[in-house]
């Protein structure tokens, strides 16, 4: 009678055991995203020899402040023209991360004593133009087509940031676009012909390895 019982405990336990193994099937947790949001400019330029301040960002998991857990990579040389990125990574207690970008361009002043803003039409391909605006940091530019595209206005333009950090240097850090990460490397502007022109190589996805130039309209 005794090892009928003990038997029958068992066996109510292993069925008790399907039962809650079951009843788990299906059922998710809920992870609460983290976001991030920069405090202060997303680019910004200051000259060579200047100083280059922080903003921060501010990072959250749902109403819970997590700033304090952000991490940061990249430095800013400000001896040294030239464009740098500063990478802030947030995670939240599911290791789920979110990761926002800075740009800073050292300008040197020789760069930052010129306008390079206009419209400037490829000179291969479909021979789209390409317009450049100034922006109020000396050496930052708004770039709507950087790859000389046939361009239907509001529908396909690409805007990324582009810096002039020296005289004959003009470059676009890897940045999110509408067609994903894009970046200009290898870029030269060149000033003393007829017309001024640039040129560099667009690193995405869609685009080829040529070198595009550019002639000022």
């Amino acid at each position: 009678m005794k090892k009928i019982i003990i038997f029958s405990i068992f066996v109510l336990a292993l069925t008790l055991s399907a039962c809650e193994d079951e009843a788990s099937k299906g059922v998710s947790t809920i992870t609460t995203y983290p976001t991030i949001e920069l405090k202060g400019a997303e680019a910004l330029t200051i000259p060579v020899g200047g100083t280059y301040v922080e903003s921060g960002v501010i990072a959250k998991e749902g109403e819970t402040d997590i700033t304090s857990s952000v991490t940061t990579e990249g430095t800013v040389n400000s001896t040294k023209a030239g464009v740098y990125t500063i990478k802030y990574t947030a995670v939240n207690k599911d290791g789920f991360t979110v990761s926002i970008r800075r740009y800073i361009g050292v300008i040197s002043p020789a760069a930052a004593a010129m306008d390079i803003s206009g419209k400037y039409k490829r000179n291969a391909g479909a021979k789209g133009i390409a317009t450049i605006v100034k922006t109020s940091y000396a050496g930052l530019y708004i770039n709507d087509n950087p790859g000389g595209i046939a361009i239907i206005p509001g529908s396909n333009e690409i805007f990324i940031y582009m810096f002039h950090t020296e005289p004959t240097v003009v470059s676009a850090p890897s940045q999110d676009t509408s067609v994903g990460d894009f970046a200009c490397t290898g870029g030269v502007y060149d000033a003393s012909g007829a017309s001024p022109l640039y040129n560099w190589v667009c690193v995405n996805s869609g685009y080829g390895t040529a070198v595009r130039t550019f002639i000022k309209q």
